[in-house]
């Protein structure tokens, strides 16, 4: 590992999320401690994978379901508190709206090889990285969450499952990925509906507070 100093908490969830084994399954580490009193810019979704009767949220489209995936992980964070600096989406939005020098589009990253790869994904190389190290000078910030994917996890053997989302930290400094890891939601209702989404949120949020 990279990241000596990584406090042991997270040391472990690096052994166990970036290790042998399924990448896809749960990580079972609560919380991220190093984040605790960082500013932490939290990359908006990239990908909405469809799911049992049509988007997440009633969503019309992708693109509609990943603005709304945003929203709700917004506010499950702001609602968890914690010791950490959220930024945001919606404050990225409103910052790069003044800075209009600034070309890059958190909403469209080169997000293509994180997705691909998944917890074989070691560090982030250009032109990902550089986006990253814009927006993380922009903010002065060092640590990146990224709910990157938004997808329907089914259980093995069963038709059954849940709302899903898979999530990178990284250190923007060098590029390396800090920990991977998919995050199931917990809820009885349809995939589709917003209290699913909502209950990935909620999950979301107190999985990564510190």
């Amino acid at each position: 590992m990279r990241t000596s100093w990584l406090v042991a908490g997270l040391s472990v969830a690096l052994a166990v999320g970036c290790g042998g084994g399924s990448s896809e399954e749960p990580v079972p580490v609560t919380g991220f401690g190093m984040l605790s009193g960082q500013t932490v810019l939290v990359l908006p979704v990239q990908y909405v994978q469809q799911v049992p009767g049509g988007w997440i949220g009633r969503s019309r489209n992708a693109s509609d379901a990943a603005r709304l995936a945003d929203t709700e992980f917004t506010f499950a964070l702001n609602e968890q508190g914690g010791r950490a600096n959220w930024i945001t989406p919606n404050i990225q939005e409103l910052t790069l709206a003044r800075r209009p020098g600034i070309t890059v589009d958190p909403h469209s990253l080169s997000a293509g090889e994180a997705r691909q790869k998944g917890g074989n994904l070691k560090d982030v190389k250009d032109p990902l990285f550089g986006e990253i190290r814009t927006l993380t000078a922009l903010f002065d910030c060092r640590y990146v969450l990224w709910p990157l994917e938004v997808y329907y996890q089914t259980e093995k053997d069963t038709n059954a499952g849940q709302l899903a989302i898979r999530t990178f930290v990284l250190d923007s400094r060098r590029g390396d990925v800090l920990w991977y890891g998919v995050i199931p939601g917990d809820s009885e209702d349809p995939p589709a509906s917003p209290a699913a989404l909502a209950a990935l949120a909620q999950r979301f949020a107190v999985y990564v507070s510190p």
